[in-house]
């Protein structure tokens, strides 16, 4: 988890300084904490919570209308969310995502919406996941990430996140469907580089 951590620390750094030299591609830069809520694997009842922390680069590459921040662009986000104990099971689970895709900002000044689509790859690790005949401590699956988010901005260059919200769709190894519907909620802190730092 502390290898993942600082990935998405140098991803954001990397992100703020390709943004500071780009005057024409404008983007954002975010870190924000998670909540997720998944669906239980067989043999426990109901949905289980996990938590940890999320960063996401985006970049406008085409403006809509006249509004300076608004835009389709592209995103990338990688996340990380564990739970030391899955519904009353003897174990675990850290989660790790990395996915990518188009993202739509829409127009206004201090508030800012947008939405995404973003498609990727989800590593399962510290848990227990069936292959063949026996059970497996990680595994990677598909990864599909369908959400959007408010920010509000507190300056020139800075916004925070008021809310992220995504359906998380994953496929990792189970002995029923092999699909994994899961919810997240996120809170954090926005930077904006570029001509979006200017407006």
């Amino acid at each position: 988890m502390k290898k993942t951590a600082i990935s998405i620390v140098a991803l954001l750094c990397s992100a703020l300084a390709c943004g500071a030299q780009a005057q024409i591609n404008p983007g954002t830069a975010n870190l924000r904490f998670n909540e997720q809520v998944s669906n239980a694997p067989p043999g426990t009842c109901g949905c289980f919570g996990l938590a940890g922390v999320a960063g996401d680069a985006a970049w406008n590459l085409f403006a809509i209308g006249t509004s300076h921040r608004a835009g389709l662009g592209v995103a990338g986000d990688v996340g990380v969310v564990h739970t030391g104990q899955v519904n009353g099971a003897d174990y675990g689970l850290t989660l790790t995502t990395f996915t990518a895709g188009p993202r739509v900002r829409l127009p206004g000044k201090r508030v800012q919406t947008f939405g995404q689509a973003l498609f990727g790859v989800a590593h399962g690790s510290g848990s227990q996941f069936p292959s063949g005949n026996t059970l497996v401590s990680s595994a990677n699956s598909f990864a599909l990430d369908l959400g959007g988010g408010v920010d509000y901005s507190i300056g020139n260059r800075f916004s925070l996140r008021a809310v992220q919200l995504d359906y998380l769709r994953t496929n990792l190894p189970n002995i029923l469907s092999g699909w994994q519907n899961n919810l997240r909620i996120g809170v954090g802190v926005t930077v904006r580089f570029g001509s979006l730092a200017k407006r």
